[in-house]
């Protein structure tokens, strides 16, 4: 039997532990795929549960169908992650009786919560088209469909040697600084500041009424402009001067773009046929649907995870060889042919599945410090 002073040191202990809750995951898949970039038309987010639970297990999935919703339940996961929303449409009620239904009361009676991530994560990078890029071995050059660009700005701030460092991260980790594969990128360059203070003032530095003269650095950091208001509150409240001085420019430079399918390079042209193998292989589908010369050689592929036949046009118009997407109709593939562009149905859940393991994997990454196991459910 345990003693007293056993019992003792597991209660500290677990007073001691951090119980990772549903909102945080939530924060996490939100900096993984931003609800912005998805479709205004889509049922994306917090859809069933409660945001306050501790989570211990997360089921990550393609769709919510039922066999998943009972497993999700059955395994006592108080987190479902899927791809396609159980929630499309308003409800006036959600008594049982219906599928959508039944599953939402189950869901809500378990205390299993529901995050849906749809289109935001079909559109940013790493997610569905990346992965799906990837694993079909096609090195991406481009979007195939862009959907949403966003200006970058341009933050500069005046502060004191001693605060540059700490006012830096805290920008940086509010979103600036950064740039294609680094982060915390900045620039700064030491100056002189003057400024009197007048009456009311409580200077950090100097009297009031006096000239003063302070060395300080002009930070500069770049910042993409639905960042800029949770940048600047950083800073401010990071930075020790009583007023901050900093100027914020708009940058001409190409903007940050995001959007549906990739466009990629095999590397080297392989036949039709041959790619055709290649994508049953890597997706584990071997009823996938083509049209196209078999013999014909291939090396400029689009692709698109989902139902994407809409984009064929597109596809073409990116000059691929092939396109790869799920839930091509017959006259889509008609029209693919009359365009002479090859096309490759690979299935509207075979092309989705890959993103939503690899994000089961990722989450398992950013948890393994956790007491929380992710887990994908086919």
């Amino acid at each position: 039997m345990a003693s007293e002073e056993d019992d003792r040191a597991e209660s500290n202990r677990l007073r001691e532990v951090v119980f990772v809750r549903v909102k945080d995951i939530v924060r996490d898949l939100e900096e993984i795929a931003p609800p912005r970039l998805a479709d205004e038309d889509d049922w994306i987010g917090l859809q069933v549960g409660d945001a306050e639970v501790d989570v211990s297990r997360v089921v990550a999935a393609v769709d919510p169908t039922p066999a998943v919703v009972q497993w999700a339940v059955d395994s006592g996961a108080e987190l479902l992650v899927t791809h396609h929303p159980l929630i499309h449409r308003p409800l006036s009620t959600v008594a049982a009786g219906e599928p959508t239904r039944d599953r939402i009361v189950k869901l809500i009676t378990s205390g299993t919560a529901l995050y849906v991530m749809h289109t935001n994560y079909d559109s940013v990078e790493g997610g569905t088209n990346d992965v799906l890029a990837e694993r079909l071995g096609v090195r991406v050059t481009g979007l195939l469909s862009v959907r949403r660009r966003e200006r970058r700005l341009k933050v500069a701030v005046f502060v004191p040697e001693e605060a540059v460092d700490e006012v830096r991260d805290a920008m940086a980790e509010a979103g600036a600084g950064l740039i294609g594969n680094y982060a915390y990128c900045s620039f700064r360059a030491v100056g002189t500041g003057t400024f009197i203070p007048l009456p009311a003032a409580q200077p950090y530095v100097g009297d009031v009424g006096n000239l003063e003269e302070a060395a300080e650095y002009r930070l500069e950091m770049i910042v993409p402009e639905w960042r800029l208001d949770a940048v600047v509150e950083a800073m401010i409240r990071k930075h020790p001067y009583e007023e901050v001085a900093y100027d914020v420019y708009p940058l001409e430079n190409e903007p940050h773009t995001y959007g549906y399918g990739r466009v990629g390079t095999l590397g080297k042209a392989v036949k039709l046929s041959e790619f055709r193998r290649k994508v049953e292989q890597a997706l584990s589908f071997h009823e996938t649907r083509m049209v196209g010369d078999p013999d014909m050689p291939v090396e400029i592929v689009a692709l698109c995870s989902g139902g994407g036949s809409r984009l064929i046009p597109d596809a073409h118009a990116a000059g691929a060889n092939v396109y790869v997407c799920g839930d091509i109709g017959y006259h889509d593939f008609l029209a693919a042919d009359a365009l002479g562009l090859a096309a490759i149905d690979a299935g509207h859940y075979q092309t989705e599945r890959p993103g939503m393991e690899a994000l089961a994997d990722r989450l398992s990454r950013m948890y393994a410090e956790e007491p929380v196991t992710v887990e994908f459910r086919p």
